[in-house]
Protein backbone atom coordinates (compact mmCIF):
# COMPACT_ATOMS: atom_id res chain seq x y z
CA UNK A 1 0.00 0.00 0.00
CA UNK A 2 2.81 2.37 0.95
CA UNK A 3 4.65 1.61 -2.25
CA UNK A 4 1.53 2.36 -4.26
CA UNK A 5 1.12 5.76 -2.57
CA UNK A 6 4.77 6.56 -3.32
CA UNK A 7 4.23 5.65 -6.95
CA UNK A 8 1.18 7.93 -7.20
CA UNK A 9 3.06 10.84 -5.58
CA UNK A 10 6.05 10.39 -7.90
CA UNK A 11 3.74 10.29 -10.89
CA UNK A 12 2.05 13.52 -9.81
CA UNK A 13 5.44 15.21 -9.27
CA UNK A 14 6.62 14.11 -12.71
CA UNK A 15 3.46 15.49 -14.33
CA UNK A 16 3.87 18.80 -12.47
CA UNK A 17 7.50 18.98 -13.55
CA UNK A 18 6.54 18.44 -17.17
CA UNK A 19 3.87 21.13 -16.93
CA UNK A 20 6.30 23.64 -15.40
CA UNK A 21 8.94 22.82 -18.02
CA UNK A 22 6.43 23.34 -20.81
CA UNK A 23 5.35 26.68 -19.31
CA UNK A 24 8.95 27.84 -19.10
CA UNK A 25 9.67 26.93 -22.70
CA UNK A 26 6.48 28.49 -24.00
CA UNK A 27 6.47 31.57 -21.74
CA UNK A 28 6.10 34.95 -23.46
CA UNK A 29 6.24 38.17 -21.43
CA UNK A 30 3.29 40.51 -21.32
CA UNK A 31 4.05 42.98 -24.08
CA UNK A 32 0.80 44.91 -24.08
CA UNK A 33 2.32 47.86 -22.20
CA UNK A 34 5.31 48.06 -24.53
CA UNK A 35 3.09 47.83 -27.58
CA UNK A 36 0.83 50.61 -26.35
CA UNK A 37 3.73 52.87 -25.42
CA UNK A 38 6.11 51.84 -28.18
CA UNK A 39 8.32 54.41 -29.86
CA UNK A 40 6.78 53.64 -33.22
CA UNK A 41 3.33 54.69 -32.01
CA UNK A 42 4.44 57.67 -29.92
CA UNK A 43 3.67 61.21 -30.99
CA UNK A 44 6.44 63.05 -32.81
CA UNK A 45 7.40 66.67 -32.30
CA UNK A 46 7.12 67.48 -36.02
CA UNK A 47 7.39 65.91 -39.47
CA UNK A 48 10.55 64.02 -40.33
CA UNK A 49 13.05 65.52 -42.79
CA UNK A 50 15.57 64.17 -45.29
CA UNK A 51 19.30 64.16 -44.51
CA UNK A 52 19.79 66.61 -47.40
CA UNK A 53 17.50 69.06 -45.58
CA UNK A 54 19.97 69.43 -42.70
CA UNK A 55 23.26 69.16 -44.62
CA UNK A 56 24.08 71.68 -47.30
CA UNK A 57 26.03 74.81 -48.25
CA UNK A 58 26.06 77.90 -46.06
CA UNK A 59 26.86 80.12 -49.06
CA UNK A 60 27.60 79.82 -52.76
CA UNK A 61 30.28 81.88 -54.52
CA UNK A 62 30.57 82.52 -58.27
CA UNK A 63 34.04 83.06 -59.77
CA UNK A 64 34.60 84.77 -63.13
CA UNK A 65 37.62 86.69 -64.46
CA UNK A 66 39.30 86.67 -61.02
CA UNK A 67 36.28 88.30 -59.38
CA UNK A 68 33.74 86.86 -56.96
CA UNK A 69 30.03 87.21 -56.21
CA UNK A 70 28.39 85.64 -53.14
CA UNK A 71 24.75 84.69 -52.62
CA UNK A 72 22.69 87.39 -50.91
CA UNK A 73 19.88 87.33 -48.37
CA UNK A 74 16.69 85.99 -49.90
CA UNK A 75 18.46 83.53 -52.21
CA UNK A 76 17.63 80.38 -50.20
CA UNK A 77 15.50 78.79 -52.94
CA UNK A 78 18.18 79.62 -55.51
CA UNK A 79 20.86 77.90 -53.39
CA UNK A 80 18.61 74.87 -52.82
CA UNK A 81 18.06 74.48 -56.58
CA UNK A 82 21.81 74.54 -57.24
CA UNK A 83 22.53 72.06 -54.46
CA UNK A 84 19.83 69.71 -55.74
CA UNK A 85 21.28 69.74 -59.28
CA UNK A 86 24.78 69.21 -57.93
CA UNK A 87 24.04 66.36 -55.55
CA UNK A 88 21.70 64.53 -57.94
CA UNK A 89 24.41 64.32 -60.62
CA UNK A 90 26.77 61.38 -61.16
CA UNK A 91 30.43 61.76 -60.20
CA UNK A 92 33.18 59.69 -61.81
CA UNK A 93 36.96 59.22 -62.13
CA UNK A 94 37.78 60.78 -58.78
CA UNK A 95 41.44 61.03 -57.82
CA UNK A 96 43.32 62.56 -54.90
CA UNK A 97 45.54 65.52 -55.82
CA UNK A 98 48.33 66.26 -53.34
CA UNK A 99 50.58 69.29 -53.19
CA UNK A 100 47.90 71.54 -54.67
CA UNK A 101 48.59 75.27 -54.33
CA UNK A 102 46.28 78.25 -54.09
CA UNK A 103 46.91 79.83 -57.47
CA UNK A 104 45.99 76.98 -59.83
CA UNK A 105 43.00 76.06 -57.68
CA UNK A 106 41.43 79.46 -57.05
CA UNK A 107 43.08 81.90 -59.44
CA UNK A 108 42.61 80.09 -62.73
CA UNK A 109 40.64 81.67 -65.59
CA UNK A 110 37.78 79.14 -65.67
CA UNK A 111 34.28 79.95 -64.50
CA UNK A 112 33.60 78.15 -61.24
CA UNK A 113 30.91 77.85 -58.59
CA UNK A 114 32.09 77.30 -55.02
CA UNK A 115 29.86 75.71 -52.37
CA UNK A 116 30.93 76.70 -48.85
CA UNK A 117 30.00 74.19 -46.16
CA UNK A 118 29.42 75.32 -42.55
CA UNK A 119 31.60 72.44 -41.32
CA UNK A 120 33.84 69.81 -42.87
CA UNK A 121 32.04 66.72 -44.15
CA UNK A 122 33.52 63.21 -44.05
CA UNK A 123 33.67 61.44 -47.38
CA UNK A 124 31.77 58.47 -45.92
CA UNK A 125 28.72 60.67 -45.41
CA UNK A 126 28.38 61.37 -49.14
CA UNK A 127 29.53 58.05 -50.56
CA UNK A 128 26.24 57.75 -52.48
CA UNK A 129 27.63 60.47 -54.76
CA UNK A 130 30.19 57.91 -55.91
CA UNK A 131 27.84 55.07 -56.80
CA UNK A 132 29.61 54.60 -60.15
CA UNK A 133 33.04 54.76 -58.52
CA UNK A 134 32.70 53.39 -54.96
CA UNK A 135 36.39 52.54 -54.72
CA UNK A 136 37.34 56.12 -53.90
CA UNK A 137 35.27 56.15 -50.71
CA UNK A 138 36.63 52.73 -49.76
CA UNK A 139 40.23 53.83 -50.33
CA UNK A 140 39.87 56.98 -48.27
CA UNK A 141 37.63 55.35 -45.65
CA UNK A 142 36.81 58.03 -43.07
CA UNK A 143 40.06 59.94 -43.26
CA UNK A 144 39.19 62.51 -45.92
CA UNK A 145 37.01 65.48 -44.98
CA UNK A 146 36.26 68.52 -47.13
CA UNK A 147 35.10 72.06 -46.40
CA UNK A 148 34.52 73.35 -49.95
CA UNK A 149 33.19 71.99 -53.21
CA UNK A 150 34.17 73.57 -56.53
CA UNK A 151 32.27 73.08 -59.78
CA UNK A 152 34.50 74.12 -62.71
CA UNK A 153 33.89 74.63 -66.42
CA UNK A 154 36.97 73.24 -68.17
CA UNK A 155 36.32 73.86 -71.85
CA UNK A 156 32.69 72.75 -71.74
CA UNK A 157 33.38 69.73 -69.52
CA UNK A 158 32.39 70.10 -65.88
CA UNK A 159 34.80 68.99 -63.17
CA UNK A 160 34.17 68.76 -59.44
CA UNK A 161 36.76 69.31 -56.71
CA UNK A 162 36.35 68.52 -53.02
CA UNK A 163 38.79 70.73 -51.12
CA UNK A 164 40.26 69.79 -47.74
CA UNK A 165 42.16 72.67 -46.15
CA UNK A 166 42.86 70.56 -43.08
CA UNK A 167 44.51 67.77 -45.09
CA UNK A 168 45.83 70.10 -47.82
CA UNK A 169 44.33 67.77 -50.43
CA UNK A 170 41.86 67.96 -53.29
CA UNK A 171 39.68 65.15 -54.61
CA UNK A 172 38.93 65.84 -58.30
CA UNK A 173 36.72 64.09 -60.82
CA UNK A 174 34.08 64.49 -63.53
CA UNK A 175 30.40 65.29 -63.06
CA UNK A 176 27.62 64.75 -65.58
CA UNK A 177 25.69 67.97 -64.80
CA UNK A 178 24.48 69.62 -67.99
CA UNK A 179 26.76 72.51 -69.02
CA UNK A 180 23.69 74.61 -69.90
CA UNK A 181 22.49 74.28 -66.30
CA UNK A 182 25.89 75.45 -65.05
CA UNK A 183 25.87 78.46 -67.39
CA UNK A 184 22.31 79.33 -66.38
CA UNK A 185 23.48 79.66 -62.77
CA UNK A 186 26.52 81.69 -63.80
CA UNK A 187 24.20 84.14 -65.57
CA UNK A 188 22.75 85.07 -62.18
CA UNK A 189 25.75 87.35 -61.58
CA UNK A 190 23.69 90.31 -62.76
CA UNK A 191 20.66 89.40 -60.66
CA UNK A 192 19.46 90.13 -57.14
CA UNK A 193 20.54 86.74 -55.79
CA UNK A 194 24.20 87.77 -55.41
CA UNK A 195 26.37 90.70 -54.41
CA UNK A 196 29.92 91.56 -55.39
CA UNK A 197 32.46 90.29 -52.86
CA UNK A 198 36.00 90.88 -51.69
CA UNK A 199 38.23 87.98 -50.68
CA UNK A 200 40.25 87.45 -47.51
CA UNK A 201 41.88 84.38 -45.95
CA UNK A 202 41.58 82.77 -42.53
CA UNK A 203 43.84 80.29 -40.80
CA UNK A 204 47.60 79.93 -40.99
CA UNK A 205 49.67 81.77 -43.59
CA UNK A 206 52.11 78.87 -43.94
CA UNK A 207 49.72 76.50 -45.73
CA UNK A 208 49.91 76.14 -49.49
CA UNK A 209 46.10 76.01 -49.52
CA UNK A 210 44.56 78.88 -47.55
CA UNK A 211 40.86 79.03 -46.74
CA UNK A 212 39.19 82.03 -48.40
CA UNK A 213 36.27 83.96 -46.94
CA UNK A 214 34.11 86.21 -49.09
CA UNK A 215 32.67 89.44 -47.74
CA UNK A 216 30.40 92.00 -49.44
CA UNK A 217 32.23 94.87 -51.08
CA UNK A 218 29.46 97.27 -49.99
CA UNK A 219 27.22 97.49 -46.95
CA UNK A 220 24.29 95.06 -46.94
CA UNK A 221 20.89 95.02 -45.23
CA UNK A 222 19.15 92.13 -43.49
CA UNK A 223 15.75 92.11 -41.76
CA UNK A 224 15.23 91.98 -38.00
CA UNK A 225 12.17 89.86 -37.36
CA UNK A 226 9.74 88.82 -34.64
CA UNK A 227 7.84 85.53 -34.37
CA UNK A 228 5.31 83.95 -32.05
CA UNK A 229 6.77 80.80 -30.50
CA UNK A 230 5.06 77.76 -29.01
CA UNK A 231 6.31 75.35 -26.38
CA UNK A 232 7.04 71.86 -27.64
CA UNK A 233 5.49 68.93 -25.78
CA UNK A 234 8.49 67.60 -23.86
CA UNK A 235 6.50 64.59 -22.67
CA UNK A 236 6.42 63.37 -26.27
CA UNK A 237 10.18 62.80 -25.87
CA UNK A 238 9.85 60.45 -22.90
CA UNK A 239 9.23 57.21 -24.88
CA UNK A 240 12.35 57.93 -26.95
CA UNK A 241 14.61 58.81 -24.02
CA UNK A 242 13.45 56.51 -21.19
CA UNK A 243 13.23 52.72 -21.40
CA UNK A 244 10.21 52.51 -19.08
CA UNK A 245 7.92 55.48 -18.70
CA UNK A 246 6.44 53.99 -15.54
CA UNK A 247 9.82 54.48 -13.86
CA UNK A 248 9.93 58.21 -14.66
CA UNK A 249 9.28 60.54 -11.74
CA UNK A 250 8.92 64.33 -11.59
CA UNK A 251 10.48 65.35 -8.26
CA UNK A 252 10.00 68.76 -6.69
CA UNK A 253 13.10 70.92 -7.20
CA UNK A 254 12.56 73.43 -4.41
CA UNK A 255 13.32 77.14 -4.55
CA UNK A 256 16.63 76.66 -6.37
CA UNK A 257 14.94 74.97 -9.30
CA UNK A 258 11.77 77.06 -9.26
CA UNK A 259 10.06 76.98 -12.63
CA UNK A 260 12.11 74.06 -13.94
CA UNK A 261 10.64 70.68 -14.83
CA UNK A 262 12.64 67.52 -14.14
CA UNK A 263 11.94 64.01 -15.43
CA UNK A 264 14.05 61.44 -13.59
CA UNK A 265 14.66 57.69 -13.54
CA UNK A 266 17.33 55.56 -11.90
CA UNK A 267 19.97 56.12 -14.58
CA UNK A 268 19.01 59.22 -16.60
CA UNK A 269 17.15 62.51 -16.46
CA UNK A 270 15.62 65.24 -18.63
CA UNK A 271 15.33 68.88 -17.52
CA UNK A 272 13.27 71.70 -19.01
CA UNK A 273 14.70 75.12 -18.15
CA UNK A 274 12.91 77.66 -16.00
CA UNK A 275 11.79 79.89 -18.87
CA UNK A 276 11.10 77.00 -21.25
CA UNK A 277 13.95 77.85 -23.59
CA UNK A 278 15.84 74.57 -23.65
CA UNK A 279 15.76 70.89 -22.75
CA UNK A 280 18.71 68.91 -21.36
CA UNK A 281 18.84 65.11 -21.38
CA UNK A 282 21.66 63.19 -19.68
CA UNK A 283 22.33 59.46 -19.62
CA UNK A 284 25.81 59.10 -18.02
CA UNK A 285 27.98 56.20 -19.11
CA UNK A 286 30.15 54.58 -16.43
CA UNK A 287 32.77 53.34 -18.86
CA UNK A 288 33.84 54.96 -22.10
CA UNK A 289 35.20 52.68 -24.79
CA UNK A 290 38.27 53.60 -26.81
CA UNK A 291 36.35 53.01 -30.04
CA UNK A 292 35.33 55.98 -32.18
CA UNK A 293 32.21 56.07 -34.32
CA UNK A 294 32.96 58.07 -37.46
CA UNK A 295 29.26 57.88 -38.38
CA UNK A 296 28.17 60.29 -35.64
CA UNK A 297 26.54 62.68 -38.13
CA UNK A 298 24.27 59.96 -39.52
CA UNK A 299 23.61 58.56 -36.04
CA UNK A 300 22.69 61.97 -34.59
CA UNK A 301 20.46 62.79 -37.57
CA UNK A 302 18.65 59.43 -37.29
CA UNK A 303 18.14 59.85 -33.53
CA UNK A 304 16.71 63.37 -33.83
CA UNK A 305 14.61 62.58 -36.89
CA UNK A 306 13.05 59.50 -35.27
CA UNK A 307 11.00 61.73 -32.97
CA UNK A 308 10.57 64.62 -35.42
CA UNK A 309 13.13 66.68 -33.54
CA UNK A 310 13.94 69.08 -36.39
CA UNK A 311 11.11 71.40 -35.36
CA UNK A 312 12.57 74.39 -37.25
CA UNK A 313 15.08 74.76 -40.08
CA UNK A 314 18.40 73.32 -38.91
CA UNK A 315 21.79 72.75 -40.55
CA UNK A 316 24.73 70.62 -39.47
CA UNK A 317 27.23 73.15 -38.13
CA UNK A 318 29.79 71.13 -36.20
CA UNK A 319 30.79 67.60 -35.25
CA UNK A 320 33.61 65.98 -33.35
CA UNK A 321 35.04 62.51 -32.81
CA UNK A 322 37.32 61.78 -29.87
CA UNK A 323 38.22 58.97 -27.50
CA UNK A 324 35.65 60.23 -25.00
CA UNK A 325 32.73 60.03 -27.41
CA UNK A 326 31.31 61.68 -30.49
CA UNK A 327 29.14 64.77 -30.86
CA UNK A 328 27.18 66.62 -33.55
CA UNK A 329 25.54 70.04 -33.60
CA UNK A 330 22.65 71.18 -35.80
CA UNK A 331 22.12 74.96 -35.70
CA UNK A 332 18.80 76.77 -36.16
CA UNK A 333 18.37 78.91 -39.30
CA UNK A 334 15.92 81.67 -40.18
CA UNK A 335 15.47 82.16 -43.94
CA UNK A 336 18.85 80.55 -44.55
CA UNK A 337 20.70 82.67 -41.95
CA UNK A 338 22.20 80.82 -38.95
CA UNK A 339 21.27 81.82 -35.40
CA UNK A 340 24.71 82.23 -33.81
CA UNK A 341 23.88 84.02 -30.58
CA UNK A 342 21.12 83.60 -27.97
CA UNK A 343 22.49 85.73 -25.14
CA UNK A 344 22.03 82.79 -22.78
CA UNK A 345 24.09 82.89 -19.60
CA UNK A 346 25.75 79.59 -20.43
CA UNK A 347 23.45 77.68 -22.75
CA UNK A 348 22.99 78.06 -26.51
CA UNK A 349 19.30 77.37 -27.08
CA UNK A 350 19.47 77.87 -30.85
CA UNK A 351 21.10 74.52 -31.60
CA UNK A 352 20.48 70.80 -31.18
CA UNK A 353 23.46 68.97 -29.67
CA UNK A 354 23.84 65.20 -29.52
CA UNK A 355 26.62 63.27 -27.78
CA UNK A 356 27.14 59.54 -28.24
CA UNK A 357 29.25 57.22 -26.07
CA UNK A 358 29.54 53.46 -26.44
CA UNK A 359 27.01 53.64 -29.30
CA UNK A 360 24.48 55.12 -26.85
CA UNK A 361 23.06 58.65 -26.89
CA UNK A 362 24.43 59.98 -23.60
CA UNK A 363 23.48 63.64 -23.97
CA UNK A 364 20.81 65.51 -25.93
CA UNK A 365 20.29 69.27 -25.60
CA UNK A 366 17.79 71.22 -27.68
CA UNK A 367 15.42 74.21 -27.86
CA UNK A 368 12.18 73.68 -25.96
CA UNK A 369 10.16 75.84 -28.35
CA UNK A 370 9.40 76.22 -32.04
CA UNK A 371 8.11 78.92 -34.38
CA UNK A 372 7.11 79.30 -38.01
CA UNK A 373 9.93 81.18 -39.75
CA UNK A 374 7.63 81.82 -42.70
CA UNK A 375 5.13 83.77 -40.57
CA UNK A 376 6.90 86.80 -39.05
CA UNK A 377 4.76 89.15 -36.98
CA UNK A 378 6.25 92.16 -38.78
CA UNK A 379 3.65 93.70 -41.10
CA UNK A 380 6.36 94.48 -43.64
CA UNK A 381 9.81 92.95 -42.93
CA UNK A 382 11.32 95.29 -45.51
CA UNK A 383 10.59 98.15 -43.10
CA UNK A 384 12.71 96.42 -40.45
CA UNK A 385 15.95 96.18 -42.41
CA UNK A 386 19.23 96.63 -40.54
CA UNK A 387 22.28 97.87 -42.43
CA UNK A 388 25.51 95.95 -41.80
CA UNK A 389 29.11 96.93 -42.51
CA UNK A 390 30.88 96.16 -45.77
CA UNK A 391 33.59 93.48 -45.78
CA UNK A 392 36.60 95.80 -45.57
CA UNK A 393 35.15 97.53 -42.52
CA UNK A 394 34.55 94.15 -40.87
CA UNK A 395 38.20 93.16 -41.45
CA UNK A 396 39.34 96.51 -40.03
CA UNK A 397 37.24 95.92 -36.93
CA UNK A 398 38.84 92.52 -36.40
CA UNK A 399 42.30 94.02 -36.83
CA UNK A 400 41.56 96.70 -34.23
CA UNK A 401 39.91 94.34 -31.76
CA UNK A 402 41.55 93.82 -28.37
CA UNK A 403 40.01 90.37 -27.94
CA UNK A 404 40.46 88.86 -31.41
CA UNK A 405 43.66 87.74 -33.10
CA UNK A 406 43.34 87.79 -36.92
CA UNK A 407 45.47 84.64 -37.25
CA UNK A 408 43.03 82.75 -34.97
CA UNK A 409 39.93 83.59 -37.02
CA UNK A 410 38.28 80.47 -38.48
CA UNK A 411 35.33 82.06 -40.27
CA UNK A 412 33.45 85.34 -40.73
CA UNK A 413 29.76 85.51 -41.56
CA UNK A 414 26.44 87.22 -40.96
CA UNK A 415 24.20 85.53 -38.40
CA UNK A 416 21.20 86.21 -36.23
CA UNK A 417 21.16 87.05 -32.55
CA UNK A 418 18.04 85.51 -30.99
CA UNK A 419 16.17 86.58 -27.88
CA UNK A 420 13.07 84.83 -26.56
CA UNK A 421 10.82 86.79 -24.21
CA UNK A 422 7.61 85.13 -23.01
CA UNK A 423 6.21 83.61 -26.21
CA UNK A 424 7.96 85.97 -28.62
CA UNK A 425 11.18 85.33 -30.54
CA UNK A 426 13.19 88.27 -31.88
CA UNK A 427 16.10 87.88 -34.31
CA UNK A 428 18.54 90.68 -35.18
CA UNK A 429 21.34 90.36 -37.79
CA UNK A 430 25.00 90.99 -36.89
CA UNK A 431 28.47 90.22 -38.18
CA UNK A 432 30.22 87.33 -36.38
CA UNK A 433 33.76 85.99 -36.34
CA UNK A 434 34.54 82.42 -35.30
CA UNK A 435 37.58 82.02 -33.06
CA UNK A 436 38.58 78.95 -31.05
CA UNK A 437 35.27 77.29 -31.91
CA UNK A 438 33.10 80.17 -30.61
CA UNK A 439 31.12 82.75 -32.56
CA UNK A 440 31.96 86.30 -31.47
CA UNK A 441 29.53 89.11 -32.27
CA UNK A 442 31.27 92.09 -33.87
CA UNK A 443 30.31 95.73 -33.44
CA UNK A 444 29.09 95.09 -29.89
CA UNK A 445 32.25 95.06 -27.86
CA UNK A 446 33.28 91.75 -29.47
CA UNK A 447 30.67 89.97 -27.39
CA UNK A 448 30.80 86.17 -27.34
CA UNK A 449 27.63 84.56 -28.58
CA UNK A 450 26.64 82.81 -25.34
CA UNK A 451 26.33 85.53 -22.71
CA UNK A 452 23.98 87.85 -20.82
CA UNK A 453 20.49 86.43 -20.90
CA UNK A 454 17.87 84.06 -19.56
CA UNK A 455 17.51 80.34 -19.77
Amino acid sequence: MVERVKTIILTILMIMSLILTWQLWTYQPELRFLDEESVEESDQLSDQVELADVIGPANVVFHRDHEQWITAHGSLDFVDDMATDLFSSEWRNLEIMEGVEQEPLYESDEDKIEFILPTALPLTLVENWFEDDPSIAEQQESRFTFERLLLIDKGGALHVQLVSFEDQQVLEGNIDMDIDTFQMYMEQLDGSNVYYATEAHVGGDDDALQEPVYLPAESVSYPQLQFHSTKIDEEALLPYLFMDRASVSTPELGNQGEGEQLYHSSDRQMRVSRFGNFIEYDYPQNEISDGRDEQIISAAYAFINAHGGFTNSYQLYDWNVSGGGESAQFRMHVDGIPVLDTHATWFDYSSINVTQQNDVISSYDRPAFTFDEHEPLNDDPEDQMRELLDGESVLDEIEESDSLEPEDIEDIRIGYEMERVDTYVNVVPHWYAKSDGSWIQLGNGDQEGDSNGLE
